[in-house]
């Protein structure tokens, strides 16, 4: 019998296989992708995690209780919903922005910082179950961040400062509800697959 992979690990893997991927010492040396090229999948994933929840919040308890198994999710991961909590006490939930609520989280961070294709889906993944635990326990800030990433102007081709990499991390969406049709079509390929 074939288990299903855990649905943060499935958009993790498939958001990943996305990025522009290098040799690190051109010919020879482990594939690995700049930090700033991945953030945008990063916060990609966390607003999957956020429409899912925000969609359908059985199915979002239920994709947190199998990656947490076999505690409960609020306690297997209770570092990172008191994190949460300690956040949306700093923010104005009617402006609340990614960036607002995740501001160590930039391109200029880590911009040396090169992962393998491994912590790519690592860290995206990752995302994904902080996106979902963010709509579920804090769903006005969610919604909130949603609606404004969902709708953010076009910011165009942004040079990220490494490896003459460009990106335009404005999502090819119009409104939360495509957001929400978009992650439940992800959650029902998730589902499809065994």
């Amino acid at each position: 019998m074939t288990t299903r992979v855990p649905f943060h690990w499935y958009v993790g893997d498939r958001l990943a296989s996305l990025l522009p991927y290098r040799k690190k010492k051109l010919l020879f040396g482990p594939e690995v992708c700049e930090w700033p090229a991945v953030l945008p999948m990063t916060t990609a994933a966390c607003f999957i995690g956020c429409a899912i929840a925000l969609r359908n919040n059985s199915a979002a308890e239920e994709i947190l209780a199998e990656a947490a198994r076999p505690d409960e999710w609020r306690s297997a991961f209770s570092d990172h919903v008191q994190d949460l909590e300690r956040r949306n006490e700093c923010v104005d939930i009617a402006t609340a922005t990614f960036e607002s609520f995740f501001p160590e989280v930039t391109p200029d961070k880590r911009k040396d910082l090169l992962l393998t294709p491994e912590e790519c889906v690592t860290s995206i993944g990752q995302r994904v179950l902080m996106g979902l635990m963010l709509g579920v326990l804090l769903p006005e800030p969610a919604l909130s961040m949603l609606k404004a990433w969902s709708t953010q102007p076009s910011k165009g081709w942004k040079d990220l400062g490494v490896g003459g990499l460009k990106v335009d991390s404005t999502p090819l969406l119009a409104s939360v509800e495509e957001a929400y049709a978009q992650a439940e079509s992800i959650y029902q390929a998730w589902q499809q697959s065994v």
